[in-house]
């Protein structure tokens, strides 16, 4: 069997050879030598995963054991990115993999065979690891389940606190400050608290250390002092940065004209000793909006006409003309570092209180036998804290870590950069180990997971752990088309700027040089597209540009390159929505929807809701107007004057067809009430089947989505009923998409990052991006002390205040790093869309846009006439619901058979076994709906693909079907679809170039004075303008069936059928109509004769 690997794709091939080329290979060589350790800054798109991956080779030739090597990354995808990558190049039987195979061999590795032995993972991944193998030492048990979500836990934590405190009334005095802060409103508190403990690990070192010094007899003045001189520390060197940027003679003037305008307002001056009079100084320049004033009065202490406005004007001009504002905007209301004695004892009593929060939580973890990553981080540092802990960590690995290799570096966190110091601790320059970390800080987009930048750029300028670890850069793009490189290099040149700064989150601009040329053949029309659209308020317009960009990048590069549509948020998509669909344009979400805004998922809550709590009267009205039962609005009416659902369930007076599903509802939910002894979930989803849900939702994706959301009440519900436990988990989950045939993927830029695209749409930049949210507590360390100050809702302190400002500041950094990652996922064309709501180009601060603003003459303008009102309230959603005469039967051991499930030589209908009869009724459906879809598609190539085969797996489970059972349904479903693929007739009938063809259309018309809903399978026009109308059918033909005789049985079984399908289509078609069966078994199409008043 050939390797997966064996072979190197093109794009490989050019890559390597890119890289052999470009200008920095010699630092290249030189990063990936196994016997120094190095940091490197490499840009996007220069080849970083190719760089580790060479180096872990070559570590792979001077380690014993191939354990020593710890590999980390980001993501895990990334992980399996990187493993991939190796293995891959494993495949080779030349150069460096000639070493690794002869060394694998001398050692008896077998990599190939144990890939597992390649410790390439997540941090997380790795603690885990840890926990497992120290538990005693972790002090965690086995059985506990890592959750990725646990906002359900934490919310539960605050709630028992604040319970606690309410029904015991223990620590009164400190649970009353903290209550204090506010102002009695108990929900914002459990809000806030709930919310810290997501990210405790930013804070609960602190609280120790303050806890610490407690017990070891620290009184509370001297506790206090230290941390009024860290803020006086901290301001100190607030001022010092800001004072190096700035000239000296401007130092000496700004001295002048301060000493003078603090005498007109009667205030001290002190030589710029202390922070007011800096603060004085950036009032004197700025407005209270932070940007420069125009002008300046009395009330800034500067007379008109005198000596001092002509020396603040000749400053302000200089501040400007040298892009000095926002070295004045950071020193602006600058505090010094006083903490009023409210806000020490609401400090104090934080720090009394927050353990007994942290205890609750602990708690309910081990109620739930579970742990979410921040405590699986601490577990894995209590062992790693131990004095014998390297040698300790090495007996139970069974290895000794000896080089380790970070991705992505620029988003490490505090709490992991500590945890690789802690593995690290006993290496020096001359012990045999390495260090290797590679990122970007361009790229670091992370704050709100705790991603602290200072990391990378402090490694890289200053070492760590004296491992002298050898500072390199990269500068090859290997990604982009030359003229893409070049944009790019010009814009983010002036938006990143030449000055860094660690504690403010600003970074250098790197620039990137062209190295990959292959792409520029490819590029026929300009790489760079950027569009405003005016008048334009809430974003049709540019919707409408953008689905326009899409449908002319798809005939222009046709279907086979990779489309990408970037956003910030996925809070606004709804009108690019609308425009990709008037424009045929399908599209596939990643992570973009969440689960709780599908419809199904919103019913089956409102069912469960209404199953467990019979008072929940919208829960009841909920059920009732959903597509599983449907009654109007009047009928709604009459049953919202009832008080419970059992009494909604005996209402008489509804009308005839609401009667009809009234008694439906009340029949399904009588039976599901007598299976209490089977689970909440079995319960409702039986439920679910009797109401006819499983049927009641067109949108191909309803059923994976139901069945995810039966997965989540499964594991909420396992000990106890926590519906707003499970809502909290369907809020956290996204919705499954298929988009197998999608002409682009949507996701925000957050998720691109790492990813390349072959086109780029960048929309919705016009809004603020988010913000860090306002924390109850400013927790940081500075200098190694530590940086506090706490919110208060009644008493303000300017300290807080002055760190948020710091905290947008660092937020508007990160703003430019966004930009840079979205724009740099481009290949070859990168398009641009902004809007303003009128006819001015004033871009709204804080929006990516804004950083744009200087290039807003390369734009082209859209300013049409406004959009009528038509446009506005064309949109709806027409509510459906399940047919009236829907009756569900359970199966049983008697089953009424189909007489199209088994088809042999004679008439006789052979009895299958009970159980076959699911399996072949789902094998019906399956068929038919992947025949649908090959009708609409010209895009054969990925029928079997992977992704494919896992939607007909959770299609069937959905159906019912224990994976025993799938597994031979999926091969069957292959063999049918591949019987039609392979047949010249099946080609023919399902081929999407029929003229007027559909497939599994619905018509509805009155036939005989009946009311008849009929599916048609497949109808289309051939060449000499006649109507076919074909029946699928999987029927299981015996092998010893004769042409004729499955033809007359054709007739006689489905002749009458085909016959009115033939009548109801000619009512709207006067062509003449011929009709078939087509058996997709062995395959066969089999005509059957209509009678002569439907020639034409």
């Amino acid at each position: 069997m050939k390797h997966p690997y064996q072979t190197m794709s093109n794009n490989d091939t050019n890559l390597v050879a890119s890289v052999n080329l470009a200008t920095d290979s010699p630092i290249r060589d030189e990063a990936v030598s196994p016997n120094e350790s190095y940091i490197v800054q490499a840009p996007a798109g220069s080849g970083k995963t190719a760089l580790l991956v060479r180096r872990y080779l070559n570590l792979l030739t001077v380690v014993k054991q191939p354990e020593e090597i710890l590999a980390i990354t980001f993501t895990e995808k990334a992980a399996r990115e990187m493993k991939s990558r190796v293995l891959k190049e494993l495949t080779l039987k030349d150069g460096i993999a000639a070493q690794v195979h002869e060394r694998s061999k001398q050692l008896h590795w077998d990599l190939e065979l144990n890939p597992q032995r390649m410790k390439i993972q997540t941090i997380d991944s790795f603690a885990y690891g840890i926990v497992q193998r120290m538990p005693i030492e972790c002090q965690l048990s086995l059985d506990y389940q890592s959750m990725e979500k646990s906002d359900d836990i934490y919310y539960e934590a605050a709630v028992e606190f604040f319970e606690q405190v309410h029904r015991q009334g223990i620590n009164t005095e400190y649970a009353t400050d903290i209550l204090a802060l506010f102002e009695n409103n108990i929900d914002q508190a459990i809000e806030t608290f709930a919310s810290m403990l997501s990210h405790r690990q930013s804070w609960i070192k602190s609280v120790q250390s303050v806890l610490y010094a407690k017990k070891e007899g620290k009184s509370d003045e001297g506790i206090f002092a230290q941390l009024e001189a860290t803020r006086n520390n901290y301001v100190g060197n607030v001022i010092e940065t800001t004072r190096q940027f700035l000239p000296d003679s401007l130092i000496k003037r700004c001295k002048k004209l301060c000493r003078i305008v603090c005498k007109n307002l009667d205030k001290p001056f002190h030589n710029f000793e202390r922070a007011e009079d800096w603060a004085t100084l950036a009032n004197v320049f700025l407005t209270n909006s932070s940007s420069l004033r125009k002008a300046v009065n009395v009330n800034q202490g500067v007379p008109p006409k005198s000596a001092e406005k002509q020396l603040w004007s000749e400053l302000a001009t200089e501040i400007e003309r040298a892009n000095l504002t926002d070295k004045f905007q950071r020193i602006q209301g600058i505090p010094d570092g006083t903490i009023l004695p409210r806000h020490r004892d609401s400090f104090d009593s934080l720090c009394l209180g927050l353990p007994s929060l942290i205890q609750k939580l602990n708690v309910i973890f081990q109620r739930r036998e579970c742990i979410d990553f921040s405590e699986l981080s601490f577990a894995a540092q209590r062992a790693l804290e131990r004095d014998e802990m390297p040698t300790e960590l090495a007996l139970a690995l069974d290895y000794r870590i000896s080089h380790i290799l970070i991705d992505e570096y620029q988003d490490t966190s505090d709490a992991q950069f500590a945890f690789f110091e802690r593995i690290m601790t006993t290496w020096n320059p001359d012990s045999g180990n390495s260090f290797f970390a590679v990122g970007d800080p361009m790229q670091s987009i992370y704050r709100f997971r705790n991603a602290n930048l200072s990391l990378f750029q402090r490694t890289f300028n200053q070492d760590i752990l004296n491992l002298n670890v050898r500072p390199r850069k990269l500068n090859s793009n290997f990604r982009s088309i030359p003229s893409l490189v070049e944009f790019n290099n010009r814009v983010f040149e002036r938006v990143f700027g030449t000055e860094e700064n660690a504690e403010y989150g600003q970074v250098a601009f790197a620039e990137s040089v062209p190295a990959n040329t292959q792409l520029e053949e490819h590029a026929n029309e300009e790489s760079v597209n950027f569009v405003l659209t005016m008048d334009d308020p809430h974003g049709r317009r540019e919707a409408r540009q953008v689905a326009l960009r899409i449908e002319r990048l798809i005939s222009t590069y046709g279907s086979e390159d990779k489309i990408a549509l970037l956003v910030p948020t996925r809070t606004r998509l709804a009108e690019y929505f609308d425009a990709l669909k008037d424009k045929g344009i399908q599209w596939k979400g990643v992570e973009i929807l969440k689960l709780e805004v599908a419809p199904v998922v919103r019913d089956l809550y409102s069912l469960v809701e209404a199953f467990n709590e019979d008072r929940s009267r919208l829960a009841w009205l909920s059920v009732f107007r959903s597509p599983m039962c449907g009654l109007a609005l009047p009928d709604l009416e009459k049953l919202a004057e009832f008080r419970t659902g059992s009494e909604m369930l005996q209402c008489t007076t509804l009308s005839n067809i609401g009667l009809k599903l009234l008694a439906r509802v009340q029949i399904a939910v009588s039976q599901s009430k007598r299976e209490s002894h089977l689970t909440l979930r079995s319960q409702v989803e039986r439920l679910w089947f009797r109401l006819g849900g499983n049927q009641a939702y067109e949108d191909v994706d309803s059923m994976v989505n139901a069945e995810r959301f039966f997965e989540l009440l499964e594991s909420t519900t396992e000990r106890e009923i926590r519906l707003h436990d499970l809502w909290s988990r369907v809020q956290s989950e996204y919705v499954s998409e298929s988009g197998e045939n999608a002409d682009l993927d949507i996701m925000t830029i957050h998720k691109a990052k790492g990813l390349e695209f072959d086109h780029v749409l960048l929309v919705d930049i016009s809004n603020a991006t988010r913000s860090t949210p306002r924390e109850l507590v400013h927790w940081a360390e500075f200098e190694n002390s530590l940086l506090v100050a706490v919110r208060d809702q009644e008493i303000e302190d300017p300290f807080y205040d002055f760190l948020r400002r710091e905290e947008k500041a660092r937020d508007a950094n990160e703003n430019k790093r966004l930009l840079y990652v979205a724009m740099t996922r481009a290949k070859k064309t990168l398009s641009i869309f902004g809007r303003f709501s009128n006819t001015e180009k004033k871009p709204r601060s804080g929006s990516l846009l804004a950083l744009l603003q200087p290039f807003f003459d390369e734009a082209t303008e859209i300013d049409i006439e406004p959009e009528t009102m038509e446009l506005n309230v064309e949109r709806g959603n027409l509510l459906t619901r399940i047919d009236p005469s829907f009756d569900w039967v359970e199966p049983t051991s008697k089953y009424q058979i189909e007489e199209s499930l088994t088809l042999g030589s004679s008439s006789e209908i052979e009895m299958p076994a009970p159980p076959n009869f699911r399996q072949e009724l789902a094998l019906g459906k399956l068929v038919h709906r992947e025949l649908n879809w090959l009708s609409q598609t010209t895009q054969r190539n990925n029928v079997f693909s992977a992704k494919r085969i896992a939607r007909w797996q959770q299609f069937l489970r959905a159906e019912g079907l224990r994976n025993e059972e799938i597994v031979g349904l999926v091969e069957r479903t292959k063999e049918h679809l591949n019987n039609v693929l392979n047949h010249d007739m099946g080609q023919w009938i399902i081929s999407p170039n029929q003229r007027e063809a559909s497939s599994e259309t619905a018509y509805t018309a009155i036939l005989d004075g009946e009311l008849l809903e009929i599916v048609i399978d497949r109808t289309f026009i051939d060449d000499t303008d006649v109507r076919w109308i074909v029946d699928f059918k999987t029927a299981t033909i015996h092998e010893d069936f004769s042409h004729e005789a499955l033809r007359k049985e054709s007739e006689q079984r489905h002749g009458k059928q085909l016959s009115r399908y033939a009548s109801i289509l000619q009512m709207c078609d006067q062509r003449t109509i011929k009709c078939g069966v087509y058996y997709t078994d062995i395959p066969l199409f089999v005509e059957v004769k209509l009678p002569q008043n439907h020639l034409k």
